[in-house]
């Protein structure tokens, strides 16, 4: 299975972050893992803002991927992120692909995050292998097809 470059783990529980990132690491799925807490600090990684700023030298957060996405946050919660993200231009949002991965077994939260048409994948905690393998296997399938 090829790697993919970078995944964004988007959750404000850090022992859920460090399950996760210690899952996809031992998974050996992807070159890089980062983490942000909440939405802003999504917006602020795709965007290269704030504590993610980088310099025209040194170039240290790359695009993510896959972002694994929770929906109960605080500042700003799973759809608030969508609602700024859909925002942003295609172009940079190409070959991303969003992941809910959430607490949530509500109906109403699954159906409203797939009517979203930017939600992949719709996964109750905690991640496991088969699901990670799975989602990697499908970005291959859809953006490396053709390396």
């Amino acid at each position: 299975m090829r790697k993919v470059d970078c995944i964004l783990l988007v959750d404000d529980s850090p022992s859920t972050n460090f399950f996760n990132k210690k899952l996809i690491e031992v998974a050996n799925v992807t070159n890089e893992v980062y983490e942000t807490f909440n939405g802003v600090e999504a917006l602020d990684y795709i965007h290269r803002k704030g504590k993610f700023e980088e310099s025209k030298s040194h170039k240290k957060y790359p695009r993510p991927n896959i972002i694994f996405l929770d929906i109960n946050m605080p500042l700003m919660d799973g759809f608030e992120f969508l609602e700024h993200y859909s925002k942003i231009p295609v172009e940079k949002r190409a070959e991303m692909i969003i992941v809910f991965l959430t607490t949530s077994n509500w109906s109403k939260d699954k159906m409203k995050a797939f009517d979203t048409n930017m939600v992949y994948s719709y996964i109750e905690k905690p991640l496991k292998k088969s699901n990670l393998y799975s989602i990697i296997e499908y970005y291959n399938n859809k953006f490396m097809i053709n390396l």
